[in-house]
């Protein structure tokens, strides 16, 4: 069987990036003058190859075809090239390179594994499940072979949660674990499978359980003590949740393995089909590696246009679990909380082991070490339960570009690790080392604590132009090493990057986040420039200079919406050194560094230009030129969708006050802006509050809704639309109330015929009322849908999930129908956490133009974000609100996408006490062309 993943890759090559990246990887390393340039030597091959010809018409296994690479690369004339045809390569161990076994390029040349024209390969790591069968409340089950291990499982592309809950009883710490209220948990199966999971600021730790007797529960050491006896704080305590237990498996899309028995649980989600799904078990950690040494690097490697998957790592479930210490850097062995990372911050007499080389980095599915002139171009990382990509010790002059980084377990990215800080020989410090124009995003959603990209100690390495968002810690983490230990990083670059929707779940980080001596002076340390950071969840910092942090220049770059500092950090201490800074030329909301730790030294902080919360005064070149760069945009962009015609567009309108006298328009106003196509202009009355505008749309058309859209400045809270056929007699056909600005649809109960539309201000209708006065930006008006409502949203399947994925908890008498069920006098709202999500499923993929959000004016997110997805997986952003205050928010697209799967998360409010309380969502309505 071939398995299809979803969207990132596909699409990206459909929009022509990925031929432009085969060609330069086709080109290769020293290339020759073009007269002199030789054909390359091309290997075809295919996942059911067979025989040793490797031809298009005949391809042969991926193994056979590396076999004859590395029979050749030691008399190499001209570039091989390893095509793979479309379909799933299903691997029975990882595809590994090796200098020592002949898979370095020689002679200037290169060897590229690629995917072929329109194909998208997959190499996977794991492994079908198959003959499920139906058990008790809805629960399926299938055998496995024993000895099988997991962390992770995927229905149809999208990943299942692990049976999670709340404690069933309360908890008292004890030295070797907690004694219990009830003996609840003494009565549950597989007690050592079973998980305890806890959220502590930056960090998220995980431990698993060894014994529990009666109201005694034991945990596993030394998870325990390297979790709860760290002398830096952040210790665990009382768990926040369980995972891994049986009895807590009663949510659609979370998944049991009961080891003993050899046995997978799992309750599928709605409109799932156990007896067809593609149900994929990780049975490989690594899924790629490639290694050479330091006197015998593996040179000339590129691979692109691949798709990595399902790649697992179970060692969170061995006696060392996951005691995260920050970024997914963890204790591990006994008493490593005394030891480890300490160094003489603690103790001159018992120092511990330095420097900080003594914890754990995360490994990779796909890692590299030794490596010259790697490329990797146009793949995509997904289903991973590791981190994504790890470039260790002596990755040289490697270029990853315009790759696709999601639905990972950790990090996206690790450069370098926090082994190598001070290394007599610096060659085992990766440098020269390029990571540009890729797409980070939904990653670390296993390991909240990871970050979009680790950078860890390196030398001349440049993180330039990538767009990372909605990732629950740090968007770019520089540097390692708390405290002071001395450093040979030097000459790092952190430019032109997008970073948004960082500090979804942790706490205290940044969308880009420094740690540590940077180099030796100002001219060789980290320069952070010309990126955009904006819309925070936790708090932290915009660009936070975190304790030791030295020589780090910040210029040129802008941090809005962040809802923390711009800009600031914490010392070390009295004796750790802090400082050397020179923060000149951004633009910034707030320009005063928060130092909350006290001051830095050498610190120069001038010609910064404040910014509003929503970006205003940022110059339109710095919010252009960060991110993606044109030619690699297509790998963020949503699928593009059809567009609704517009029966208003381009038609004559008047302004009218409410007696039918000509309304005099402000300056600079036009009647013609109303119907114009562009959101940016608009047209307002002058000299009375209420006032209409009155469209023609020449001939009388059908009507199934229109749309009003108001700018931010300018807003009707109350507005009504009348139709009619003549201009002369008129009927009331739609009212709102307690609207926002946006775009707000007025969707008819049943179609309406009319030639002229009338919009009506009613209020504000005096002075000092929200929304100030109503001006229309634009006026849409659509013929009625085929069948059913325009609404396509109404009444299809609806989930309420928590941040992390997980299904959320209810308030009483509510449930997610509610909130697509047409009827704005219910609501659907979560319970026991700020953040979360209405999720509704339109049942097929649709054109989607319009989102209307409809909240109760007591219970509301101040701000939220709008995604969408194809396959309820890989998820777009394709709106922020920053201002709600309940009633309607109507938000408009850019562009119409294509999505099956619209979600709004709720960003602000975050947590007790701030206006709006909680988001409850009334209505989630979605308009475009099915």
């Amino acid at each position: 069987m071939h398995l299809r993943l979803p969207r990132p890759a596909a699409f990206r090559m459909a929009i022509g990036v990925l031929p432009t990246l085969l060609a330069a990887a086709t080109i290769g390393v020293g290339v020759l003058p073009a007269s002199a340039a030789a054909a390359p030597v091309v290997y075809s091959v295919a996942p059911n190859g067979q025989g040793t010809t490797c031809s298009t018409t005949a391809p042969c296994a991926l193994a056979t075809a590396q076999s004859k690479v590395r029979a050749a690369t030691a008399a190499m004339t001209t570039d091989i090239n390893v095509v793979l045809a479309d379909g799933t390569y299903r691997l029975s161990g990882p595809l590994s390179f090796s200098s020592a076994a002949g898979d370095s390029a020689t002679g200037g040349h290169s060897v590229s594994y690629q995917a072929a024209p329109g194909a998208h390969p997959v190499l996977s790591g794991g492994q079908q499940v198959t003959g499920w069968s139906q058990g008790a409340n809805g629960v399926w089950s299938a055998n496995v072979p024993a000895g099988t291990d997991t962390r992770q499982l995927y229905v149809d592309g999208v990943r299942a949660n692990r049976a999670s809950g709340p404690a069933p009883t309360t908890f008292t710490r004890t030295a070797t674990g907690y004694t219990t209220s009830n003996t609840t948990l003494a009565g549950w199966q597989n007690i050592s499978n079973m998980e305890f999971v806890y959220g502590v600021e930056w960090t998220q730790m995980r431990c698993g359980v060894a014994s529990v007797s009666g109201t005694t529960v034991t945990m596993q050491q030394p998870c325990f003590d390297n979790s709860t006896k760290k002398q830096y704080g952040v210790n665990a305590d009382i768990p926040t949740s369980i995972e891994n237990a049986k009895e807590l498996l009663n949510a659609p899309g979370e998944f049991y393995l009961d080891k003993p028995g050899h046995t997978l649980y799992y309750l599928p989600r709605a409109g799932q089909q156990m007896s067809t799904a593609d149900v994929e078990l990780p049975s490989l950690q690594n899924v790629i590696t490639g290694e050479g040494t330091a006197s015998n690097p593996l040179r000339g490697l590129s691979i692109s246009g691949i798709t990595v998957a399902y790649g697992g790592w179970t060692t969170p479930n061995s006696a060392d679990g996951f005691s995260e210490v920050q970024a997914n850097m963890r204790l591990t062995g006994a008493n490593a909380w005394q030891k480890q990372g300490s160094c003489d911050r603690f103790s001159t007499t018992d120092p511990g082991t330095c420097p900080y080389g003594n914890w754990t980095m995360t490994p990779g599915n796909v890692t590299f070490a030794y490596t010259d002139g790697l490329k990797l171009s146009g793949n995509t990382f997904q289903h991973l339960g590791a981190a994504g990509l790890q470039l260790g010790q002596g990755v040289t002059n490697s270029s990853i570009t315009g790759n696709v980084f999601t639905d990972i377990s950790g990090s996206g990215i690790e450069i370098g690790n926090g082994t190598d800080a001070n290394p007599a020989d610096v060659s085992v410090m990766p440098s020269g080392n390029t990571i540009a124009n890729n797409w980070i995003h939904n990653i670390a959603v296993e390991y909240t604590g990871g970050v979009g990209i680790f950078q860890g100690y390196t030398r001349n390495d440049t993180i330039t132009h990538n767009q990372v968002n909605n990732v629950p810690y740090s968007g770019i983490s520089s540097n390692w090493g708390w405290g002071r230990t001395a450093t040979k990083t030097t000459g790092n670059k952190i430019t032109n990057n997008l970073v948004y929707d960082y500090m979804q779940q942790r706490s205290d980080g940044g969308g880009i986040y420094v740690l540590g001596q940077e180099g030796t002076s100002l001219a060789d340390g980290l320069v952070i420039s010309g990126n955009v950071v904006r819309g925070a969840g936790g708090g932290g910092f915009a660009i936070y200079t975190d304790g030791g942090s030295q020589y780090v220049t910040m210029t040129g770059n802008a941090a809005y919406n962040a809802n923390n500092a711009s800009m600031g950090g914490c010392k070390e201490g009295t004796t750790t050194p802090y400082g050397d800074f020179s923060f000149t030329g951004n633009y910034f909301e707030n320009l005063t560094p928060n130092w909350v730790c006290g001051n830095p030294t050498n610190v120069n902080v001038s010609g910064n230009t404040q910014v509003s919360a929503d970006g205003v005064g940022v110059p339109a070149s710095l919010l252009a030129n960060a991110g993606l760069e044109t030619a690699y945009a297509g790998i963020a962009a949503p699928p593009s969708g059809v567009a609704p015609t517009n029966l208003a567009a381009h038609k004559p309108a008047v302004a009218q006050f409410l007696d039918g006298s000509a309304a005099q328009l402000q300056p600079g106003s036009q009647l013609a802006y109303a119907t114009d196509g562009d959101p940016a202009t608009y047209v307002q009355a002058s000299g009375q509050f209420k006032w209409q505008l009155v469209v023609d749309l020449q001939q009388s058309q059908t009507l199934g809704y229109i749309t009003v859209g108001m700018p931010q400045a300018h807003f009707a809270t109350d507005f009504h639309v009348d139709a009619s056929t003549n201009g002369t007699t008129w009927s009331t056909v739609g009212t709102v109330n307690n609207s926002g600005w946006g775009s707000i649809p007025v969707a008819f109960s049943t179609p309406v015929t009319a030639r002229y539309l009338r919009v009506v201000a009613d209020k504000p209708d005096n002075w000092n009322q929200r929304g100030d006065q109503m001006a229309i930006s634009e006026v849409g008006a659509y013929a009625p849908a085929a069948q059913g409502s325009n609404n396509i949203a109404l009444n299809t399947p609806a989930q309420a999930l928590y941040i992390d994925g997980t299904q959320a908890d209810m308030q009483p008498s509510s449930t997610p129908a509610l909130g697509d069920d047409g009827n704005t006098s219910t609501f659907a709202q979560a319970s026991g956490r700020y953040r979360w999500s209405l999720q509704v499923d339109l049942q097929q993929p649709q054109s989607v133009n319009v989102v209307s959000v409809v909240m109760p004016t007591d219970k509301y997110a101040t701000a939220f974000h709008v995604d969408v997805s194809l396959d309820g997986s890989a998820f777009w952003t394709v709106a922020h609100r920053t201002d709600s205050a309940g009633g309607i928010t109507g938000v408009q697209l850019d562009a119409p996408v294509t999505a099956r799967y619209v979600r709004v998360i709720a960003d602000r409010p975050n947590s007790g006490g701030q206006t709006g309380g909680q988001m409850a969502i009334s209505e989630l309505a979605v308009y475009g062309t099915k």
